[in-house]
């Protein structure tokens, strides 16, 4: 039953265009025999066939082939396969329906004889505000017929009339279609119900077949440049709704016959499926169906007079934005963020198997390449090596080429690591015999070496221990005495005062210090210090405070023991001298 092609659809089209005046536009005009349903984000369009077609606000294409003209290539289509296909037991189909498709005929598809047509067309107004409650309303009625009693001189009658059923609530991202088909002859029908469309998202009618198992399962299309999808969501089957006995994703034609409209154009052929549960892979002019098969078989015939219905949601989706589990998050240094990224369309499908490609700048520059997962979700990880703040970007590649294009969606995250690690800081203490200015003796110094950029304040102090002294007699002993006391207890020596210690605080010092870099510190002792404790052992402790960038402390301690050194002989001398003078 198959006749023509895109091919043969698209070159009398411009033969068409060719017979115009100049001034014709390219663009198709509206069509008369479609209904227009309210609403926002997608105005949805009816034929006076079923045919359905919808834009989203702000596009300049419609999801359908053809993409300016308000009749879409979807729709609704009924195949009557031969008596003989269905085996014996079944009861006959009427001759004139035997083998035969009815539906509409596409722009480029489908292209079933005029003969099979759907005829008595009506469309009726539109109802509803848009509510959920009072959704927009479109219902059209159209038949198929045929020459049932075999006579040319009088009229085809109705064999089945489909009341078609279109709604849409404001807002929503899909719109909903119910056929109701019901049998007029006075026998019963044995039919496939197939709902077809041939896609056509962002621009183009290139993409890839997609299928998701639910519930509830859907089957369509995706543009692999742009992200957009669309195509057909089951709805769950409460009676006397029936679910999908086949789907399937692939070409509108395929020089094998493989491909949407040569399956539907040859559904009447057999009672085996003409849909196979397969969805293409690779980029093709792609299309999609569901055909349902409930009424094929001697038991599953439709009875004269009754009716059944079918029905689906048509969606169209854009990738949402995307959605980081926290928009900024916090760690200490050297502890990672992992942030959880989830990428999906606006129908909440997920973008399976495309790559999170991120960039990370801040304190921690680099990028990242995720997989995303089933559930529509990858991780991208900052490492927090070094303490500030990073921004984390990342986008879905869709087309793989490795660079965001502008309908490729992008999200971004900030990070910030904080340094809570007290610097770590070596000190040492070197010199040996320090006095003032002009005493003799190495410097005392103290050098400072810390792992990160600190302020160091050094607090010191010599705690100094005075040479030992003899105890001086007191009195005056007589001699008689003395050889008395000597006879009575022996002789003792006289003890030595044990000195007591003085603690002598230094002036602090404090410096700078760069991560790596040693700096020394002198120390200077008074010189009356010097002066009053010449020659005494001293301990020389320094306490030293480092602060570093992020206001962590740490304090380390060293000491050493040294020796406080004699003013020099000859300053001293010439000192006396000048006191002489001024005398």
């Amino acid at each position: 039953m198959r006749i023509g092609s895109r091919a043969a659809a698209l070159a009398a089209a411009l033969a068409t265009a060719a017979a115009l005046p100049a001034a014709a536009s390219a663009v198709d005009p509206p069509d008369p025999t479609t209904t227009a349903l309210g609403g926002n984000p997608l105005t949805v369009v009816v034929g006076s066939q079923g045919q359905l077609q919808a834009r989203r606000a702000g596009d300049s294409s419609n999801i359908f082939y053809s993409p300016s003209r308000d009749l879409g290539d979807a729709g609704f289509f009924l195949a009557f396969p031969p008596t003989t296909a269905a085996g014996p037991t079944a009861p006959a189909q009427p001759a004139p329906l035997s083998g035969n498709v009815y539906g509409f005929d596409g722009s480029a598809g489908p292209h079933l004889l005029e003969d099979y047509a759907f005829t008595l067309p009506n469309q009726a107004a539109v109802t509803g505000d848009g509510s959920a409650g009072n959704p927009f309303t479109q219902v059209t009625t159209y038949s198929a017929a045929a020459d049932m009693d075999n006579d040319d001189r009088t009229p085809d009658r109705d064999v089945a009339v489909v009341s078609q059923t279109t709604t849409y609530v404001s807002g929503a991202q899909t719109f909903t279609v119910r056929w109701d088909v019901k049998n007029v002859t006075a026998q019963p029908l044995r039919f496939k119900a197939i709902a077809a469309a041939d896609f056509y998202f962002e621009g183009s009618d290139v993409g890839t077949g997609i299928f998701t198992q639910g519930p509830p399962r859907f089957v369509g299309g995706t543009n692999a440049d742009t992200g957009r999808s669309g195509g057909f969501v089951e709805i769950p089957a409460p009676a006397p709704l029936l679910p999908w006995s086949h789907y399937q994703a692939l070409a509108y034609r395929d020089a094998t016959g493989n491909d949407v409209w040569t399956r539907l154009e040859d559904a009447a052929d057999a009672v085996t499926p003409s849909y196979d549960d397969t969805v293409v892979g690779e980029p093709v002019d792609n299309a999609g169906a569901v055909e349902w098969d409930q009424y094929l078989d001697a038991a599953k015939t439709l009875p004269a007079g009754q009716s059944t219905s079918f029905s689906l949601m048509v969606r169209t989706a854009l990738p949402a934005a995307l959605q980081f589990d926290q928009s900024n998050a916090g760690a200490p240094q050297g502890v990672p963020i992992a942030f959880r990224v989830t990428a999906k369309d606006t129908a909440d499908n997920p973008f399976t198997g495309k790559n999170l490609l991120s960039t990370i700048t801040g304190a921690n520059p680099g990028t990242q390449s995720a997989v995303i997962g089933a559930d529509g979700t990858a991780t991208v990880t900052d490492p927090g090596t070094n303490a500030g703040a990073d921004t984390v970007v990342s986008f879905v590649d869709l087309n793989g080429d490795g660079t965001r294009e502008p309908s490729e969606p992008q999200g971004s995250a900030l990070a910030t690591f904080v340094d809570k690690t007290p610097p770590s800081c070596r000190v040492t203490v070197t010199g040996d015999r320090p006095v003032g200015a002009g005493g003799q003796g190495k410097p005392l110094v103290i050098t400072v070496n810390c792992d990160s950029p600190a302020t160091v304040t050094s607090a010191s102090s010599l705690t100094i221990t005075p040479p030992a002294t003899r105890r001086k007699a007191t009195r005056k002993r007589s001699h008689k005495a003395d050889a008395a006391k000597a006879k009575r207890k022996p002789k003792k020596r006289a003890k030595a005062r044990k000195p007591k210690r003085v603690v002598v605080r230094l002036k602090a010092t404090t410096v700078t210090v760069a991560p790596g870099t040693a700096v020394p510190v002198n120390i200077t002792i008074p010189s009356s210090v010097a002066k009053k404790y010449p020659g005494a052992t001293a301990v020389a402790t320094v306490t030293v405070t480092a602060t570093d960038t992020a206001g962590n402390v740490a304090t380390t301690k060293a000491t050493k023991k040294v020796k406080i050194a004699k003013p020099k002989a000859k300053r001293a001398k010439k000192k006396a001298k000048a006191e002489h003078k001024r005398k």
